[in-house]
């Protein structure tokens, strides 16, 4: 899933060896010790270990890849089939900048690939390339999430927009996407161009100076509690009954003379349901039924003109819900039995 066109294995750096990447690397230890104890297991932090070798380099050498798998206990085959299904990974350097162009439909249809022509004409290279002073990358991506303001395109993963372009300004945050129907041309990606390559000569950047990427979020937490399982965490595993079930709902008390039937809705998973009554209006409870969560129905007797009132407590396993609403019933007087139908006519 690269989207290079150079070959990774022709651009690899001479008599790089692992010491040297882990010496190089060795700054970044408190975050990679955050990220141990962050998951529960070595191998889950990868990907994270990966970000950090970019971030240095601005790529990802192989023998980094190497150093990370270590890092990660995994194997070095595990961690390059990683680097090479996520196009977020650089395997080769890039320049920079680095222009991203989407080229899936909605991009496509407003015209992608001509304004990818344009770009690769304008820089002297193809998408997949750096220029030869090492200013610029252009790639071709799927889905940059800019569909309704295709083409899409990313310059050092920030979308562009129309704003003016001016030197003493704070560069690429200039240009940030504010206008929604903003649909970038190859004017516009000129005048992007010719801006940038304004603002790398104004900064004295010169190509031997490694990309560093940066995120705009700031950097992360360290010495978190982390997870129960991670190296180094102090977390504790939370217990069976941090978060209660689903309480028994639609609870109703009906009185047909003195029978009353209690009906009520619960969740398929509860394992149980303790139907509760209270003769002193709530002050004190005790059991009057104990069902499964199939029945959702119990039945009592009460004397006529006499009151109480229920709940329905589930519970699933050692988790016990909160008590559902109360509700109450009275008994009422004994119905009069069903008159007898009348005779049927006799038949001359």
């Amino acid at each position: 899933m690269s989207s290079c066109t150079v070959n990774p294995a022709s651009v690899q750096p001479n008599g790089l060896t692992i010491a040297q990447v882990a010496s190089r690397m060795a700054k970044y230890q408190p975050q990679i010790e955050e990220q141990l104890r962050r998951h529960p297991t070595k191998r889950a932090v990868l990907l994270q270990v990966l970000h950090l070798v970019q971030g240095e380099y601005g790529w990802v050498p192989r023998t980094a890849i190497e150093w990370a798998a270590s890092v990660a206990e995994c194997a070095p085959a595990h961690a390059f089939s990683v680097v090479e299904f996520y196009t977020m990974y650089r395997q080769i350097p890039y320049g920079r900048y680095f222009i991203q162009i989407c080229q899936t439909m909605c991009c496509h249809l407003q015209g992608a690939e001509d304004l990818i022509a344009h770009v690769e004409k304008k820089l002297g290279i193809h998408a997949g390339e750096t220029t030869k002073d090492g200013l610029f990358s252009l790639v071709r991506v799927e889905c940059l999430a800019l569909c309704g303001a295709g083409q899409g395109i990313m310059i050092d993963y920030q979308a562009i927009g129309p704003k003016p372009y001016k030197l003493g300004q704070p560069g690429l945050r200039e240009g940030w996407m504010e206008v929604a129907d903003f649909h970038p041309d190859a004017a516009c990606m000129d005048a992007w161009i010719d801006f940038l390559r304004s603002d790398a000569a104004s900064s004295n950047w010169t190509a031997d100076k490694s990309f560093q990427e940066h995120s705009p979020i700031g950097k992360p937490v360290l010495n978190t509690k982390g997870h129960p399982q991670g190296t180094g965490a102090s977390a504790k595993p939370l217990s069976a009954t941090y978060a209660p079930p689903a309480p028994a709902l639609n609870v109703k008390a009906a009185a047909v003379g003195q029978a009353i039937t209690i009906s009520w809705a619960n969740d398929p998973a509860a394992a149980k349901l303790v139907v509760e009554r209270s003769d002193d209006g709530g002050n004190s409870w005790r059991e009057l039924a104990s069902v499964g969560p199939k029945d959702q129905k119990a039945a009592d007797t009460l004397p006529e003109g006499s009151t109480a009132h229920y709940r329905v407590i589930a519970s699933e396993k050692e988790r016990t819900a909160r008590p559902s609403t109360v509700v109450s019933a009275t008994g009422a007087p004994t119905p009069p039995p069903p008159a007898a139908p009348a005779p049927a006519p006799v038949k001359a």
